[in-house]
């Protein structure tokens, strides 16, 4: 009998560990949308110049309108239809404003080799059915075929923003924001720093200054950052970015105003995993229009929150705004738990069942023969317990007690340890806390060239070259409205 429950037991096991690989309707894993709600590039198919463009347009649409335009690209869907993933992403995390219904989201699946657009019922006669087959065919479907993404998806954003009442283009700013001292840069790169700043600026409130420098002369290179962000007037919500080639170094030194968000821990991460690269291979304009990019998406990621704190533009749908200015109200439906990770618990769960029910049969096994809850005859419990010789009470006398030993605290002396890296980095004060950060790199030599950051009136700190510091990712919270659902059955695929 209990072998039999051994086996039931097995036998329930196996099938709960077999039901999620029988054949069965598949359910959308919906994840949480990322920091830039306005493109999630799953799939890592969207240039960092692209996205940031789609990126503030989108944000412009949506200050004006409160209609929102989303793309997403993931590497597949693991076999849910691309209708259904498509809209189970535009309901979990509410695209459009909530009273209006007013956006559209594009979803392209990379191996799935197909994509597909839905909109929300409020837009259905901006974007009907027929108007969307119309935009795919033209503005994606050559681009995707050609495994083009960033181009496709950039022409199809741009149409969705068009229809919805938004402009894709405008005349920008002439403000200068680039200064090559050491002329390390060809116009196409001041041109565009120059035009990107001025054009994102617009819309977050930051611009992005970008200076080189051959010799700093007697100045360290960060009082030599401090007094040209104070010289050329830069906004307390600026940032400037400073290569000085002949020094073989960098600094970044943000305005005060966004050192609390833009830290000096995230700046660094960023020079670490963009600059960094470029700038040790010698490679100045792709690493400043690398890291440039980094910042301007750094803040289009937030401009929803900062146009709304600002008293920017005015927002006719209420609700939405409400929900940008307060990220914990976004809808979020969260990536349920992995079918791997589902089935390693629940075998660890039943495992333990089997085990414990396993122990308990063998107990009743030795009761039923013996009287007593373990074999007196195995060499082990003779050694322990003793002969037996039919005595009810034997494996619970003779036990050997235990007590508790007592530690002592013994001191041989005490040592310490302390590492240093080449290039110690201090903050130095000034009316705002953070201090300046120097780049470093390990290395063992005997220059002790430490840089100290002397605080300035005009900025929280700032960070220099970190070479062998480790990366995370920070999250921000992604812009969102409270959207509606989709129209039922709404959207249009591609057609081949």
């Amino acid at each position: 009998m209990n072998r039999k429950r051994i086996q039931t037991v097995l036998a329930a096991m196996l099938l709960v560990l077999l039901l999620p690989l029988l054949p069965g309707k598949a359910a959308a894993a919906v994840p949480a949308h990322s920091e830039a709600f306005y493109v999630n590039d799953f799939a890592n198919v969207i240039d960092a110049k692209t996205k940031n463009y789609m990126v503030n347009y989108g944000v412009k649409l949506y200050q004006k309108t409160g209609a929102q335009v989303v793309l997403v690209t993931v590497e597949s869907t693991n076999g849910v239809s691309m209708e259904k993933y498509a809209t189970s992403l535009f309901n979990s995390w509410g695209v459009g404003s909530a009273d209006k219904n007013n956006g559209v989201l594009l979803l392209l699946s990379i191996k799935d080799d197909d994509y597909w657009a839905v909109p929300g019922k409020g837009v259905e006669k901006e974007l009907s059915n027929s108007v969307i087959s119309g935009i795919l065919s033209a503005s994606l479907e050559p681009d995707f075929a050609a495994k083009k993404y960033s181009a496709g998806a950039n022409k199809t954003y741009g149409a969705f923003i068009q229809k919805l009442g938004g402009s894709y283009s405008e005349t920008v700013g002439t403000k200068n924001y680039v200064s090559d001292n050491a002329g390390v840069f060809k116009p196409v790169t001041r041109d565009y720093l120059n035009q990107s700043s001025n054009r994102y600026a617009a819309t977050t409130g930051s611009g992005i200054y970008v200076v080189t420098v051959k010799n700093t002369g007697k100045q360290s290179l960060q009082d030599y950052t401090y007094t040209k962000f104070a010289g050329i007037a830069a906004g307390p919500r600026d940032v400037m970015l400073v290569l000085d080639i002949g020094g073989d170094n960098y600094h970044v030194l943000q305005g005060k105003s966004v050192d609390q968000v833009l830290t000096n821990e995230r700046i660094s991460e960023i020079l670490d995993e963009v600059l960094e690269p470029k700038f040790a291979a010698k490679d100045y304009a792709g690493g400043a229009t690398g890291t440039a990019n980094a910042f301007y998406g750094f803040f289009l990621a937030r401009a929803d929150a900062f146009q709304g704190s600002a008293g920017g533009s005015s927002n006719p749908a209420g609700s939405a705004s409400t929900a940008v200015a307060s990220p914990a109200k976004t809808v979020v439906k969260m990536e349920p738990v992995s079918r791997p990770t589902g089935m390693l618990v629940v075998g660890i769960f039943l495992g333990l069942i089997v085990l414990i029910s396993a122990g308990a049969a063998k107990r009743n096994r030795y009761v039923a023969r013996y009287g007593i809850r373990l074999n007196p005859y195995n060499p082990r419990n003779i050694r322990r317990y003793g002969v037996w010789t039919g005595q009810p009470g034997y494996g619970y006398r003779q036990r050997r007690t235990y007590q508790r030993p007592h530690y002592h605290n013994h001191s041989s002396g005490s040592s310490s340890s302390s590492s240093s890296f080449w290039g110690t980095n201090s903050g130095g004060g000034g009316s705002t806390s953070g201090g300046g950060a120097g780049r470093y790199s390990s290395r063992d030599d005997d220059d002790d060239d430490r840089n100290s950051g002397g605080g300035g009136y005009s900025s929280g700190g700032g960070a220099g070259r970190y070479s062998s510091s480790s990366s995370s990712s920070s999250g921000g919270g992604g812009n969102s409205g409270g959207g509606g659902s989709a129209s039922s059955g709404g959207g249009v695929g591609r057609h081949r």
